[in-house]
């Protein structure tokens, strides 16, 4: 039995389904060195497909049973879910290393400090003697005075053990000096980390390296390999969807960011996930499902499908990336 009449008879996955998804993660693991995980190494690979499925297994079961209809697209979804899952991994670590960088900068560089214990926003950074209290700018205005700052110098890097800076100290500086003058008050260290995170995505661009061209022949699961021209179509595909994607989210409202992933789901999950009545949220699940048809077209459609991935792991991983450091996202750019 294949994997997608496994799950659609059983309503989980089997052996055919673990067995595909043990091969898709050995194969996604060769595009990220940055992991030091070796995909020969039996172990290592049920690992990583054992803390997927802890992390991801629900949100994924739900996004197959609802947009896969056949073998190949199964397999598709489940593949974009695994890489997606895998470059989530990479960019965790490196938010945590680009936040410990700008606390170093934040207390070697005599332009900036940190709020003393007991005055208001306590633990928050500002520019030093200003005495500025906490505030709380839109987050498109931080990242507007972010970008105005130019000639961003990133140092030569050819270590392989050790990660590449995101830029050199003076240039962190200049755009540090930037964000705290707009926000005119002292900010929390989770949004200014959002905010250079947006400014030098190269500090979260996922550790990838070609594939030999063995290991490309394999990436047909269960198919005879694509052609050169093939692939490339699939690969702007999948650059278009992510692009779709994003804008999506941007100008999406919290509660549909929240939402988004239990679709779905049962209206009790629905409900917990935005917190309202039922009869709200019925209206809600109604509007959300209406504005999606709208943009993206019918459930079925391949591109359909490949956007609605994006924008689930978009919806799904964004906690991490409040700037507020809470769970919810604010929306961005809404009309709401």
């Amino acid at each position: 039995m294949s994997p997608y009449a496994e799950l659609h008879e059983n309503g989980q996955f089997g052996a055919a389904g673990y067995k595909l998804l043990l091969e898709l993660a050995r194969q996604e693991l060769r595009r990220f060195p940055g992991l030091r995980l070796d995909p020969a190494d039996d172990d290592a690979v049920w690992d990583v497909a054992g803390d997927f499925l802890v992390e991801r297994g629900q949100g994924m079961t739900t996004a197959l049973l609802a947009e896969a209809t056949d073998d190949e697209i199964f397999s598709k979804i489940l593949r974009k879910s695994v890489r997606n899952w895998l470059i989530d991994q990479v960019r965790k670590t490196d938010l945590g290393a680009l936040r410990r960088r700008l606390e170093r900068l934040i207390g070697e560089d005599d332009q900036f400090e940190v709020v003393p214990d007991g005055q208001m926003g306590a633990g928050w950074w500002r520019l030093a003697g200003t005495e500025a209290e906490p505030t709380s700018p839109p987050l498109g205005d931080l990242r507007a005075a972010a970008w105005e700052v130019h000639d961003i110098r990133i140092p030569p890097w050819n270590s392989d053990d050790r990660r590449a800076p995101a830029a050199d100290g003076e240039s962190l500086g200049r755009i540090m000096g930037a964000v705290l003058a707009r926000a005119n008050g002292s900010l929390q260290p989770a949004t200014v980390v959002a905010v250079f995170a947006n400014r030098l995505p190269n500090a979260l661009d996922p550790a990838e390296e070609p594939l030999a061209d063995a290991d490309a022949a394999e990436l047909a699961v269960g198919d005879a390999a694509r052609d050169p021209a093939e692939a490339m179509i699939a690969n702007e595909a999948a650059s278009s969807a992510m692009r779709t994607a994003q804008g999506l989210f941007l100008v999406m409202s919290a509660d549909e960011r929240r939402l988004l992933p239990h679709l779905d789901g049962t209206i009790a999950e629905q409900q917990r996930a935005i917190g309202r009545g039922r009869s709200q949220t019925y209206e809600y699940v109604k509007a959300l499902k209406e504005r999606l048809r709208s943009l993206l077209g019918e459930e079925g459609d391949e591109d359909r499908v490949l956007v609605m991935c994006e924008l689930r792991r978009l919806c799904d991983t964004s906690a991490y990336m409040r700037p507020d450091g809470g769970t919810d996202v604010p929306s961005i750019g809404s009309s709401r």
